[in-house]
């Protein structure tokens, strides 16, 4: 699953830059999130329906982890990689964990912040100083469009590790109905969105319809599924292995498919971030090391 899920998300930033030749950025992330919920509902509802398992309900927490697992973090990929290339969205993903150990030390989930884990954070952070080099642009946007892409691409990474540490602190849920749910909260929140800020649905080619449904079945539904598997099962420093991948992937794909140019600045802050999340997550990778040896 981690493996499906690496090279899956990694494929992703390739199709959003050739989707955003046919589409605006918010209608695309609202028809791959439509496509997505209405697959998810279906097979939810099939298998009953279900979602607390149990008394206990959090229904404000799976507000915000609707919103912030899917629905804002594609908003703000689509809307960054106008101005951005596909390599850097990928590389930037891989700043997910590096937030979820804070994240998940402040929020009191028996995580603990040692001197490996901290030296980790501090590495790897510089890693994605670097990733604000002017290398990694597309066209002749000006300067604070850039930076404002590339600032999106890193917020989305963080909205993707505040979901991880939410995720687990939520009660007995059933796992499809979670995915399930959390992408009809996600879909009514891009849609408004989008008709606030891009007006009605544009007309699109058979070429972009087939990358969104593409991008709806792979990256959103079935990826989803597997990240609340994930998540819900290993934890999200296990979820966080992904992310040696991503970036690895994005690059190797946006360079055959897209022809981009990949300067030295990717390949130091590929080295130097991947370097931070390994030695953030030393402890961690040892123990499930152990316990698939068990």
């Amino acid at each position: 699953m981690i493996s499906t899920l690496g090279i899956v998300w990694g494929s992703t930033f390739l199709f959003i830059e050739l989707a955003l030749q046919g589409i605006t950025p918010l209608w695309l992330t609202s028809a791959r999130i439509v496509f997505a919920t209405i697959i998810t509902s279906i097979i939810w509802l099939m298998r009953g329906g279900e979602l607390f398992t149990t008394k206990e309900t959090a229904w404000l927490r799976l507000g915000i982890i609707g919103i912030i697992s899917t629905a804002l973090p594609f908003q703000l990929i689509s809307w960054g990689q106008q101005y951005v290339t596909s390599s850097f969205a990928g590389l930037a993903m891989a700043s997910m964990p590096l937030f979820v150990l804070p994240l998940a030390y402040f929020f009191n989930t028996n995580e603990t912040l040692d001197r490996s884990k901290f030296i980790g954070l501090i590495i790897g952070f510089l890693g994605i100083v670097i990733l604000f080099s002017p290398d990694f642009t597309l066209g002749d946007n000006t300067s604070t469009l850039i930076t404002l892409g590339k600032l999106a691409c890193i917020l989305a990474a963080f909205c993707y590790a505040s979901n991880s540490v939410l995720m687990r602190k939520l009660p007995s849920i059933d796992p499809v109905g979670l995915a399930a749910m959390s992408l009809l909260i996600g879909s009514v929140w891009v849609v408004l969105w989008a008709i606030a800020i891009e007006g009605p649905p544009p007309n699109i080619s058979t070429e972009t319809l087939l990358i969104l449904i593409l991008l709806g079945l792979l990256p959103t539904a079935m990826a989803n599924f597997i990240r609340v598997l994930l998540i819900r099962e290993a934890g999200p420093v296990f979820l966080g292995i992904t992310n040696y991948i991503v970036p690895l992937w994005a690059a190797m794909v946006g360079a055959l498919v897209l022809k981009e140019a990949l300067p030295i600045e990717f390949y130091l802050a590929a080295t130097i971030t991947i370097a931070g999340i390994y030695i953030s997550q030393m402890k961690a990778l040892a123990t499930l090391v152990r316990s698939f040896k068990q």
